[in-house]
């Protein structure tokens, strides 16, 4: 008996249950107001925005587009089957492979096969083996993930008086997202599916999602949609570290107190329990799988390349601090015989003559460590890396 296939099933299918749970609140609860005050650490009381408003710590002191961009557009870099460069990725090469797959699809799709493309990239309808979760950041970053990004950029710019900000925000999302494609393609030339599902598919979807105000308002009530990036710093190498796209999903789940079902998603998926601490404090505790790597594999008629999640299975553990729905501070650490801790400090805990710091710490058995400092309002700290000899190239994110 295959053991291992079906407990990766069953993870999947556990992350399909998953998104029953977010949806169940349509039914059965009305989406709440956005609070008509902030918190006390913010400057401002007179924002509107349901996504952002102006605060002095947490991830959203940091929060602005170039942040956003970062983080979106080299995401992937934190995954070892990619370099961790800045200047190692083809951008010249993968901006043409990618255009000529998104304004070509139907000739690259006769190569990579309709039904192939679209039990990985659409719906798991040929199973639910790992082969098959590509779905899984579709459904859950591409579509509700970047579409409420969208919305949050549109939150930034209009406090910052910005004419036309929702038409800004559409650009800057679709800009990232168009990077973050070209970074994922690297040197590839021929018909790549990842890129035709995510930007004719997935991204438009989540744009027009978020354009519709009781959606907007849905997310920010019986079910609270947060975005809690990494903070990017650049080490020796030009590496970039501690990047990351990463969405908290808090479902209500109608006790007596807001305790909520917390789903966090980027490189893990876990699932656990938030709880208040008081009125603006929150911390979320969770448990669940890493997949470690992607591997890469020919398709359709061995022209078309693809990347499928790798079947190794990392448990981890997380504990979330956020204020105001801003994170503040989160320690993830791995469990099984990948053993890691990563740590996260948003600027704001500490100030020194003016300055905001934040920092970000991580070690992990068999590769070694990293560490970076960081500042409220710079879009990229510095960090230093330190590998382990045997894997002197491992990814430290």
């Amino acid at each position: 008996m295959d053991i291992q296939g079906i407990f990766r099933k069953r993870i999947l299918t556990g992350t399909l249950l998953c998104l029953a749970v977010l949806c169940l609140p349509l039914s059965s609860a009305r989406a709440e107001e956005p609070p008509a005050t902030l918190s006390d650490d913010t400057t401002s009381a007179e924002s509107t925005g349901f996504y952002w408003h102006p605060t002095s710590i947490g991830s959203d002191s940091q929060f602005n587009p170039l942040t956003a961009l970062l983080n979106g557009s080299f995401d992937i870099l934190r995954n070892p089957a990619y370099q961790d460069t800045l200047t190692g990725v083809d951008y010249q090469g993968g901006a043409v492979n990618v255009f000529r797959n998104v304004t070509h699809p139907f000739d690259a799709l006769g190569h990579i096969g309709w039904g192939h493309f679209a039990a990985h990239e659409v719906f798991p309808f040929r199973g639910l083996d790992t082969q098959y979760g590509q779905f899984v950041p579709n459904w859950f970053m591409h579509g509700l993930g970047e579409g409420m990004l969208y919305r949050k950029l549109e939150d930034w710019y209009a406090y910052k008086g910005v004419k036309h900000p929702r038409v800004l925000a559409i650009l800057t999302t679709t800009a990232l997202q168009y990077v973050n494609e070209i970074t994922e393609n690297g040197s590839f030339r021929g018909p790549n599916q990842d890129p035709i599902a995510d930007m004719l598919i997935w991204n438009p979807l989540g744009l027009v999602l978020f354009s519709f105000e009781p959606i907007a308002r849905f997310f920010k009530g019986p079910v609270k949609l947060n975005y809690w990036p990494g903070q990017a710093v650049i080490a020796n190498g030009l590496r970039i570290y501690n990047q990351s796209e990463n969405y908290a999903f808090k479902v209500t789940l109608g006790l007596p107190i807001d305790l909520r079902f917390f789903m966090y998603y980027g490189k893990e998926g876990l699932f656990g329990l938030t709880g208040p601490l008081n009125k603006h404090d929150n911390l979320s505790v969770s448990l669940g799988p890493a997949l470690k790597g992607m591997t890469q594999t020919m398709v359709g008629d061995g022209t078309a390349r693809m990347f499928i999640p790798g079947t190794q299975l990392i448990w981890e553990t997380g504990i979330f601090w956020d204020r105001d729905e801003s994170l503040v501070a989160s320690l993830i650490a791995g469990l099984t015989e990948q053993q890691s801790v990563h740590l996260n400090v948003y600027p704001g805990l500490w100030e020194w003559n003016g300055w905001a710091l934040g920092g970000y710490a991580r070690w992990a058995l068999g590769e070694g460590t990293s560490a970076g400092v960081t500042l409220r309002g710079s879009a990229m700290g510095l960090g230093l890396m330190s590998a382990a000899n045997d894997h002197p190239l491992s990814y430290l994110h």
